[in-house]
């Protein structure tokens, strides 16, 4: 399709935002299924109209009004974060079916200081969502307030046919991109179409690191930066950029005194003499931006820029929606507290290698590890402390195998490492030099010093089982026999030992 065959007088935006909406919605729940859920935007009226989701047909509240007790109980909110709330006290948004459930996440879908609509989740019985979770709900209703003001803005220009020929071509292809290079290349090819620039850069601000930004991409010549590279977020125009939510303008020969682009002084000594920066997103502390650099200055128009601005707005959805996939792929494999396997992908990779290991007749050794005494040090210290040495448990147990073995959190204080491609004789080094470390390591917290040990259990397919319930049943009873003897030790499962319940 070319820019010339789009007929922009008929431009319906609805069905480009409905179709993100949806993509949102799928992904709340490919990742919390039995959650029910509403979503409410604002209208031109001035109230919040809820919108279609899969999982409220047939839903009666339509509206709420700007004074509705929920929508200002969220206005109340000081930091617009999500949070759990009894149904009891949000009755008004409810059907009779749907009165049954006790809690619901309640999360404000905003943009900037305003807010723009209200994300409710539905909590089934026995469904527990933690703070983490209602982080991640909160970023899906930030990617929906971009969304919505996103729609808002291609609204507002549809009278200029010329530009919104253009801008409906970016968000069919930006919206279809799959992966942040397919993004990131899109970007550059409509931007050269607005703003002619020889070097695009991205940087990113990460939540995690929120004294740094970091160049994730460069297009063009990258002479004086490099893929990785880490800068303070100080006084820079980059660092002003992300940290205000606005656009800036440089040009070298307007004398402008400036702390540098991306770091200090770096101005004097760059080649180009044009630099445009764009962040991603209209609020403080924005997720990046996106930075154009020209050897020549070129005179650039208020629409020029307004439409650089929505597309940079485009491309931090996008990030934000890879993100949060990335994240919730994690919560759905990785134990929140260790990051080592849970149980349930801890298995599945289970049931993957002993496949494996009995198609192709390949060895695989099972270690079962149990902390010595742990229940003490949660009754003594408290459950903080425990946490405190599950993790460092998790990341001495990491350290001190291959990077191909499969460590997971079985339960508890146990642990389970699957050692592929080996048998249990060469897995027996392994396993002590964990034990060793453990017993070694100095676990401090609080000015309070634990000495820890630990009991571990081997067994070797198939000799000691051929299905995985059978090899870790072995692998337990090593590591009971191991306690049994004073625990602190590596014992190999020997057929006729006696298993837990027989003590």
């Amino acid at each position: 399709m070319s820019l010339a065959d789009i007929e922009l007088t008929n431009l319906d935006t609805e069905p480009i935002f409905n179709d993100q909406i949806r993509h949102i919605d799928r992904s709340i729940h490919d990742h919390f299924p039995t959650v029910k859920s509403h979503l409410y935007l604002l209208d031109e009226s001035g109230s919040y109209k809820r919108q279609q989701l899969s999982s409220d047909i047939g839903h009666e509240i339509q509206v709420l009004s700007k004074d509705a007790s929920t929508i200002t109980l969220l206005k109340s909110q000081k930091d617009y974060a999500g949070f759990k709330i009894r149904t009891s006290q949000i009755r008004d948004l409810l059907t009779e079916d749907e009165a049954g459930a006790d809690w619901a996440i309640v999360s404000p879908v905003r943009f900037e200081e305003s807010l723009v609509g209200m994300l409710l989740l539905l909590l089934p019985d026995g469904l527990e969502l933690g703070d983490q979770e209602i982080s991640s709900i909160d970023r899906y209703a930030q990617a929906i307030g971009l969304a919505f003001i996103t729609a808002r803005l291609l609204e507002k220009y549809q009278e200029r046919c010329d530009q919104l020929t253009v801008m409906l071509e970016v968000n069919t292809h930006l919206n279809i991109a799959a992966t942040k290079s397919d993004y990131l290349e899109e970007i550059s090819r409509f931007g050269k179409y607005f703003i002619h620039f020889d070097r695009a850069v991205l940087v990113l601000h990460s939540e995690e690191t929120p004294e740094y930004f970091t160049i994730d991409h460069i297009e063009g010549d990258s002479q004086g930066l490099q893929v990785g590279m880490s800068y303070p977020v100080f006084d820079t125009l980059v660092s002003k950029c992300i940290r205000s939510g606005k656009s800036f303008l440089y040009r070298q020969n307007e004398g402008v005194s400036e702390k540098g682009i991306y770091w200090e002084g770096d101005a004097e000594e760059s080649p180009f003499a044009q630099v445009i920066g764009f962040p991603l997103g209209r609020m403080k502390e924005a997720p990046g931006a996106l930075i154009l650099e020209s050897l020549n200055e070129a005179e650039i128009s208020e629409s020029e820029i307004s439409i650089f601005e929505m597309i940079s707005e485009s491309l931090g959805v996008a990030l934000t929606r890879f993100s949060l996939v990335e994240r919730l792929a994690n919560y759905a494999t990785i134990d929140t507290l260790t990051h080592l396997y849970n149980i349930r992908a801890l298995k599945q990779r289970f049931a993957e290698e002993l496949a494996r290991a009995g198609r192709y007749q390949n060895s695989l050794t099972v270690l079962f590890l149990d902390l010595d005494g742990f229940k003490s040090v949660n009754d003594s210290y408290g459950h903080l402390v425990g946490d405190y040495v599950l993790r460092e448990t998790a990341h001495i147990i990491r350290e001190r195998i291959r990077t191909s073995d499969i460590p997971g959190r079985y339960g508890g204080e146990e642990f389970v490492v699957i050692m592929v491609n080996s048998d249990a004789e060469s897995c027996l080094a392994s396993a002590e030099r964990i034990c060793n470390a453990i017993r070694e390591h100095h676990f401090e917290m609080n000015d309070i010093t634990i000495e820890n040990r630990i009991s571990i259990g081997l067994a070797e397919f198939p000799a000691d089982g051929e299905t995985m319930e059978a090899l870790i049943q072995s692998a337990d009873t090593a590591m009971y026999t191991a306690k049994r003897q004073g625990g602190d030790q590596v014992i190999k499962y020997q057929e006729g030992m006696a298993q837990k319940s027989d003590n």
